[in-house]
């Protein structure tokens, strides 16, 4: 059975990302990083959508062809 329509754990969407599991863990600490659900309660175990992590992951690609974003003003 394909894995592809259940939740993945941390160490599964760090691979699917690229990253690992302990970056993971520490973006969840930063609230960063893909939406994650705890399906135990508060201190249940950390799970993933798969379609999450692929919309986050989305927001993170860069078009080498784009046009250079405009530099902010840096504040006094």
């Amino acid at each position: 059975m394909a894995r592809t329509d259940l939740l993945w754990t941390t160490a599964e969407a760090a691979e699917a990302a690229g990253v690992s599991a302990k970056t993971l863990v520490n973006w969840r600490s930063l609230k960063r990083g893909p939406k994650y659900l705890k399906p135990g309660g508060p201190r249940g175990p950390v799970r993933y959508r798969p379609a999450d992590v692929r919309a986050w992951l989305r927001t993170r690609e860069f078009d080498p062809e784009a046009p250079a974003p405009k530099k902010r003003a840096r504040r006094s």
